[in-house]
């Protein structure tokens, strides 16, 4: 069975490694960069500093992920306890949020209170959308104090436009007893999340996971900087630009969903995705000529919900591992991440570096020199998948009906799933798609992310 593999991210990667431990050979991966990693793939620029595009942690709910990670890169992390933080009103609160405002302001504090004691009665049926979801859950002070402006931030889209059914183990959840209590005693609730603790590469950053797994296949069944410009179902041939062509029995491709179906062509069949949203992200990274400030140290990232900032992300990178940066001694690296949606016209990179540099500065983060600051954009134009209220309805139309064509659209765009596209979840759904190519064998991690996220240590190790 030759079985074809679009994109050498985390899925398409685990994907062809599955298939060599299943001792099948008869694969091709190919990819339209010249690099392995795709989204989680790492750079090390002309001046030394190395940047991710975005913040990968590397936390897992599977066995299988975390055994893979220690043969790629054996005493080759470093192991962090995640201190996340919110910045707002020019202060810092612990995440999650709603369990710590008590570092607002008194008579916003007093809001989020009254809004939690306020909160409507749980109806029978499930909240339509995301800002009743929160509302219900929270009230209309937290809602309007953090939830909603950071979530409009991130996903570019009113919450009411989002589903709630990839909140899981995303949105952490507190009773108002226990907000009360730690109000009380004056104390912080930090521990929540399936990564509360974490591990980043030593060296080469989140890249280097991938940069390894890649390697370990054999180069004369990975194609590079290769792109496919159509897929023929009926005669199982994918085109590619370069005029070459390969036939398949199987494909696992890990491009944007809407994209595949443009290969397939058939307009109207595939009509629903052009309904799906996704964000762009730009992250900028920012390298301001001095070492991390004490104000920032012992901070992983930070939410920024405010207005007067650009971004809504922040992570201070050579935190995570002092080989980011030439000097560590003397410097220190920030990832900046802007959203905003899908297909709408860049800015001009000059202008998104003055803006995040001015942003960083007046919201009182860190008083960031333009003149001697290190700056480089990186741009993803697929960041996030948006979990809209009609996401289901469309995936659980298309995806069982590519697979009756043999394709298996996985990973993070792929699926277009939000719950399960953290690197754990698109290499699992690769793993996946290959059992169920060659035995059937149920693909948990697409079809049932809530199961999946209920585990946070041992789920599902493959069969030898």
């Amino acid at each position: 069975m030759s079985i074809l593999i679009i994109g050498a991210g985390p899925t398409g990667l685990g994907a062809a490694h599955r298939l060599l431990e299943r001792g099948h050979t008869d694969f091709l991966v190919v990819d339209r960069n010249d690099y392995f990693g795709g989204l989680a793939a790492s750079f090390t620029d002309p001046r030394g500093f190395t940047w991710d595009f975005a913040v990968h942690a590397a936390h897992s709910h599977y066995t299988y992920f975390d055994n893979l990670l220690e043969s790629l890169l054996p005493d080759g992390f470093h192991h962090h306890e995640r201190r996340s933080w919110v910045y707002t009103r020019e202060r810092f609160i612990p995440y999650p949020f709603q369990s710590n405002f008590r570092h607002l302001p008194e008579e916003a504090v007093a809001d989020c209170i009254r809004g939690l004691r306020n909160r409507p009665a749980r109806p029978e049926d499930p909240p339509s959308n995301f800002r009743e979801w929160i509302v219900g859950l929270f009230g209309e002070g937290i809602a309007d104090h953090f939830m909603v402006p950071y979530n409009r931030k991130v996903w570019c889209v009113d919450p009411e436009e989002m589903g709630c059914q990839w909140t899981g183990d995303r949105v952490p959840v507190a009773g108002l007893d226990r907000i009360l209590e730690h109000i009380e005693q004056k104390k912080d609730d930090v521990s929540w999340g399936p990564n509360a603790t974490f591990r980043f590469p030593k060296e080469g950053g989140t890249g280097a996971i991938w940069k390894k797994l890649g390697e370990r296949l054999p180069p004369e069944q990975v194609k590079l900087s290769s792109t496919v410009d159509a897929l023929d179902p009926g005669g199982k041939v994918a085109s590619f630009r370069d005029g070459s062509t390969f036939r398949y029995e199987q494909v696992i491709s890990t491009i944007p969903l809407p994209e595949l179906c443009r290969f397939l062509g058939g307009g109207g069949e595939w009509g629903p995705v052009k309904r799906l949203k996704h964000t762009r992200v730009q992250v900028v990274g920012v390298a301001p000529g001095f070492p991390l400030p004490a104000r920032l140290q012992g901070k992983t990232w930070i939410y920024c919900p405010d207005d007067n900032a650009n971004y809504y992300r922040v992570t201070p990178f050579s935190l995570l591992s002092p080989s980011h940066v030439p000097d560590p001694d003397r410097q220190c690296s920030l990832l900046c991440e802007v959203s905003a949606a899908g297909r709408k016209s860049q800015p001009d990179e000059k202008d998104l570096i003055r803006t995040t540099l001015s942003s960083l500065r007046h919201s009182g983060l860190i008083d960031v020199d333009p003149e001697h600051s290190h700056t480089i954009v990186m741009t993803a134009e697929y960041g996030y998948p948006v979990p809209t209220t009609d996401r289901d309805e469309i995936l659980n139309e298309i995806l069982p009906r590519l697979e009756e064509i043999g394709i298996y659209s996985r990973g993070r765009f792929g699926g277009w799933k939000y719950e399960v596209s953290n690197m754990d979840h698109a290499l699992m759904q690769g793993v996946e798609a290959v059992d169920h190519i060659l035995d059937g064998a149920e693909q948990v991690t697409i079809y049932q992310p809530n199961l999946v996220n209920q585990n946070v240590s041992d789920f599902r190790r493959p069969p030898r």
